[in-house]
């Protein structure tokens, strides 16, 4: 009796010293339960009380299992949010039934139901609402399960944010949209509506117009892009050089040939040079990054066929880049998802070695890629130009991040030039003399970061979405990532420096790899066979297709001849086809063999190796009593 006390006793002891420690251990390949560096600082960094509204139909008869599965993961990650800071973090959890106030509520938030085969509604969704601010995630796509974390912590950065990030453009290309005046509307011209790719930006940030002559970067401006800048004046690339200095995030788009700069092309049938490419020559040679505005960065392992004209038909080109998932970086979250993009005649980016500062690529060529001169354009087509280019063998960087302490490209505020002969109004000149100006950067204190582009065609609306017109209105959507990748990067870049760290997490399904490689191997086995087979049922129907058929009013007129091929051709088609149906039988019933005896395999050995330890363990323990 005494003794079953004291363990009763030590129970509880145990029980009441443990609950005041928290212990998790994740034995997962990947961690997939384990928040990333970043996210669990900006959980920890919270300043006021975050509430995180997770509903989840997970009860219904005709949910999907890999729905349900992946619903159930959320739900376990979402708690070990909860879990790094129970303070300021509480989880709520709902499953909304039909006709309930929790779907009622989980209308109101936005989140988008998902209707089911049988007639069921799903609700998958995140909402995060801190003081007054709210946002979510709508629907919860199994798609994305490896961005999951990066979702999650981008929806409680949303709600910490005290204000929205003011974004400024500087572009001598019209993205903002150009209203025409009375005068142009007579004559017949329409008003230039904004690029889409501006329009989605300011779903995220309040977008502001700075023009090209701007003298100094507002100081509520937290990211500046300059878009296919071409001759800035001094104090407009000062007013750039201080705000990097300050700790602004910098976007740089510049192209050795833009052909979406209407005045460039205006110039050229005017007969004058066109001058259709940008520079940033003064801040770029002080940062040590080589580009070359006249040459042109052709790539033939990724070319893209384009329409050369009728005398020459579809040709492929190299100067239009068409990329794929091996062309971008994969380390980073912004660009992992990437796989199709087009970049028209970018060029190139390098850090010389005088640099002090580093380049991580987002976007590279193969080795087949080399330069041209892009006056070549203008004097030549897609043919002639993909036989002057000639590869160099080494990878460029076509996009990437600038990272490092900078130092200022100027040594004070240089005074605006004025043309021969031009004088300011007094009253500008008099304002200008009484302006207080910022005080003079002269190094960062911190690490900056610069992105860089060497294209500003791929963000046209032209190459960058479709565009259709529904009940009046236009409607947009991407034709490739283009756009994707721009606003990704933005977006990447006005987050806290803290998503930067956030990895692609691992999946939480872990599909039976040993099957896709036995699939793999039976497919390459009958493949030439099949392959054969195919080839001969191909030339039997072109046979039977180029029968001499003449057509009376009612009847199909065939000769002797004809009808004695038709008979022959027929009965090689049906023997052709049911050969191919035997192979494919055959694949199949290879694959699932070998799946099946996996299977006994992963069933069976378990248990058979725990028996054999118990009859061991059971036989030793007879021999010890003997």
């Amino acid at each position: 009796m005494v003794s079953i006390l004291l363990v009763v006793i030590i129970l509880i002891a145990v029980n009441a010293i443990s609950a005041g420690f928290y212990f998790r251990w994740d034995v997962t390949e990947e961690n997939i339960y384990t928040l990333s560096k970043g996210s669990r600082k900006i959980i920890k960094d919270l300043k006021s009380p975050v509430t995180i509204k997770y509903y989840f139909s997970g009860d219904l008869e005709s949910l999907p299992l890999v729905y349900k599965n992946y619903g159930k993961k959320i739900g376990e990650l979402l708690n070990e949010y909860q879990n790094r800071n129970p303070d300021l973090i509480t989880l709520e959890t709902y499953n909304p039934k039909p006709d309930s106030d929790e779907e009622e509520w989980a209308t109101k938030y936005g989140l988008s139901g998902l209707n089911l085969a049988g007639g069921e509604r799903l609700f998958m969704g995140i909402v995060a609402i801190q003081e007054d601010k709210e946002a979510s995630l709508p629907i919860m796509d199994p798609r994305r399960e490896q961005f999951l974390e990066y979702d999650i912590t981008h929806l409680i950065l949303q709600v910490r944010q005290k204000r929205d990030k003011k974004l400024g453009i500087i572009s001598s290309l019209p993205v903002m949209g150009v209203q025409a005046n009375q005068m142009q509307r007579m004559q017949g011209r329409q008003d230039i509506p904004k690029w889409v790719f501006i329009t989605e930006l300011e779903k995220t940030f309040k977008v502001e117009n700075l023009g090209v002559s701007a003298d100094e970067i507002p100081k509520d401006i937290g990211i500046l892009m300059v878009i296919h800048p071409k001759k800035l004046s001094d104090p407009t690339l000062y007013a750039i050089d201080q705000f990097v200095l300050r700790g602004g995030e910098l976007v740089v788009l510049v192209d050795p040939n833009a052909r979406t700069d209407e005045m460039a092309r205006m110039m050229a049938q005017m007969g004058q040079p066109p001058q259709a490419s940008s520079n940033l020559e003064k801040l770029f040679q002080h940062w040590g990054i080589d580009y070359q505005p006249s040459k042109v960065l052709g790539d033939k392992k990724h070319a893209t066929m384009v329409n050369a004209g009728a005398s020459v038909g579809n040709v492929s080109f190299s100067l239009w880049h068409s990329l794929d998932r091996s062309s971008f970086n994969q380390e980073l979250i912004a660009t992992k998802e990437l796989d199709n993009m087009i970049l028209i005649e970018p060029g190139a980016f390098s850090v010389n070695e005088k640099s002090t500062l580093k380049m991580d690529p987002l976007i590279k060529s193969s080795f087949e890629a080399g330069f041209i001169d892009s006056y070549m354009i203008r004097f030549g087509n897609p043919l002639s130009i993909n036989k002057h280019l000639t590869p160099d063998k080494k990878e460029h960087t076509m996009a990437g991040i600038l990272t490092g302490k900078l130092t200022s490209a100027f040594s004070k505020r240089p005074e605006k030039k004025l043309k021969e002969g031009e004088e300011l109004p007094p009253k500008i000149v008099e304002e200008q003399k009484n302006r207080k100006w910022p005080p003079h950067l002269v190094k960062t204190d911190t690490s900056a970061s610069i992105l860089l582009i060497t294209d500003v065609d791929f963000i046209h609306d032209q190459f960058s979405v479709e565009k259709f017109n529904l009940m009046g209105q236009v409607f947009s959507q991407p034709r490739n990532d283009n756009l994707n990748f721009m606003v990704n990067m933005v977006e990447f870049l006005g987050g806290a420096e803290e998503m930067m760290t956030i990895r692609s997490r691992g999946r939480f399904s872990r599909p039976f790899t040993r099957f896709l490689e036995l699939e793999k191997r039976a497919q390459i086995k009958y493949q030439v066979e099949e392959a054969k087979l195919s080839a001969k049922l191909k030339e039997v129907q072109e046979k039977l297709s180029q029968l001499n058929v003449q057509k009376g009013t009612n009847q199909i007129v065939l000769t002797k001849e004809q009808i004695e091929n038709l008979r022959q051709f027929t009965d090689q088609e049906k023997i052709t086809k049911s050969a191919l149906r035997e192979i494919r039988k055959l694949l199949r019933q290879d694959i699932e063999t070998e799946k099946m005896g996996l299977t006994l395999i992963n069933l069976l050995v378990i248990p058979i190796l725990l028996v054999i330890v118990g009859l061991l363990l059971n036989f030793r323990r007879f021999r010890s009593r003997e």
